[in-house]
């Protein structure tokens, strides 16, 4: 059995690899993407640049490329982003403001721009300040829902706030005159379109909220446009005019997919002046049915109430109580009558027993005459049971006590010395001495 020494090379080639860092490719895609997706700075960013190669897949997502005089770019805008953006079509040659962020397709390792929004060049940048002004303005809280106002059920007088000619002020007076014909409409009108437009709306509707005028609900708008004739209704000035109006006041800005920033401040807003003014009005017709089904149901209501209450009066007319009001009082007079009785019966029982229990106490002096002779007895023998006992009645017998001059009984001979003053207690009286001799 032979053996196969390894190569002189071949250890040293294993020891090399295993030092190495070895990545896969996989694994470097992804390294890559995470970083791309990771910088803040390459997300949420916006690009400017010719379209080219558009592809309309049909799983719904646009695959395309933008470029600019020295590079160019992949691009893929997603089924879930571009559906808001239906009324754009991408065509080749077309110059876009792109926003998104960078990122890398793993499986190729193309790194790619994945597109969220999509703007015309030539209106981006106004849309660009748009959104800066909506920012700043929903900051401040401009667009609350708290701040909204309900639109008054039966208004009075509608003030309308547009363009005197053209399609909106047809549209509203017709659908007014359809819905409410008697309702007072007051114009207020302004130009809606060009350089003086925001000026001349925020006069507009600044009138409406004249108290002089008491109008109830502002209608504010225009027809249908493109992006740059509605652009006055996206104005600062403008959309604070909306946020601070008093009266309750809708947005009537004819669009189809953005909203201008006038309808975000306004209380309700409305695709169509047409609209705004049936949000606004009633319908007269079903304002008078109701009138008189509500006339039909207090007549009924009214009329069961007249019934109840003779049906209520002739139960009174007819009782008791009516016609004998004396009656009223017999049945407490009895009853007064009954608890008089027992009364005076319980009272009567009381005294009886306690008459009785008095009766027990006649022989009260005679038991106290004996208990206290019974007593005087007992103290009379414990007062010469005391006095047999009692130092003093020792004395009486002839004993005497001797205490030397710290008042201590002398019991020995031996406790005194001559020439000591002692003192006797006799049964009466003391006497002072003076030892002369001592006797042990």
């Amino acid at each position: 059995m032979s053996t196969r020494s390894p190569s002189p090379g071949s250890g040293a080639r294993g020891q090399v690899r295993e030092d190495l860092d070895v990545w896969s490719v996989s694994r470097l895609n992804l390294t890559i993407r995470d970083k791309l997706q990771g910088d803040r700075s390459l997300q949420g960013m916006w690009l400017e640049g010719e379209v080219f190669n558009v592809n309309y897949h049909t799983s719904g997502h646009v695959y395309f490329s933008m470029k600019d005089g020295q590079s160019a770019i992949s691009c893929t805008f997603f089924r879930g982003a571009n559906q808001k953006y239906k009324h754009i079509r991408l065509i080749n040659g077309m110059q876009i403001l792109a926003g998104g962020g960078v990122s890398v397709y793993a499986p190729r390792g193309n790194y790619q721009f994945n597109v969220t929004r999509v703007m015309l060049a030539g209106e981006g940048e106004l849309r660009l300040k748009i959104e800066e002004v909506k920012r700043r303005l929903q900051s401040e809280g401009l667009f609350e829902a708290e701040r909204k106002q309900l639109l008054p059920e039966l208004p009075v007088t509608v003030g309308i706030a547009t363009a005197p000619t053209g399609a909106a002020i047809r549209d509203v007076l017709r659908t007014i005159e359809r819905r409410y014909p008697t309702m007072n409409v007051l114009l207020a009108p302004c130009t809606v379109q060009g350089d003086s437009a925001a000026a001349s709306i925020i006069e507009a509707i600044e009138a409406l909220n004249h108290p002089d005028f008491a109008v109830d609900v502002i209608i504010a708008g225009r027809g249908g446009g493109s992006f740059e004739d509605l652009l006055a209704f996206n104005e600062e000035g403008v959309v604070r005019a909306f946020a601070n109006s008093v009266v309750p006041i809708i947005s009537a800005v004819g669009h189809e997919i953005d909203h201008p920033l006038c309808d975000l401040a306004a209380d309700v807003y409305a695709p169509t002046p047409t609209g705004a003014a049936e949000l606004a009005v009633p319908i007269f017709e079903n304002l008078a049915e109701q009138i008189e089904d509500c006339g039909l149901r207090l007549k009924v209501a009214l009329r069961n109430r007249y019934r109840n209450e003779k049906a209520r009066l002739e139960r009174i007319f007819q009782s008791r109580v009516y016609t004998n009001p004396q009656s009223m009082l017999e049945d407490r007079l009895q009853r007064l009558d009954y608890l008089s009785r027992e009364l005076r019966q319980a009272t009567q029982n009381k005294l009886n027993g306690a008459g009785q229990r008095l009766q027990r106490f006649d022989a009260l002096p005679m038991l106290y005459e004996k208990n206290l002779r019974k007593k005087a007895n007992r103290f009379s023998l414990a007062e010469e049971r005391l006095q047999n006992f009692s130092p003093l009645g020792t004395l009486k017998r002839g004993y005497s006590v001797v205490r030397n001059a710290d008042k201590d009984v002398i019991r020995r001979a031996g406790d005194a010395s001559k020439g000591d003053r002692l003192e006797i207690l006799l049964g009466e009286g003391s006497l002072q001495v003076q030892v002369e001799e001592v006797n042990e």
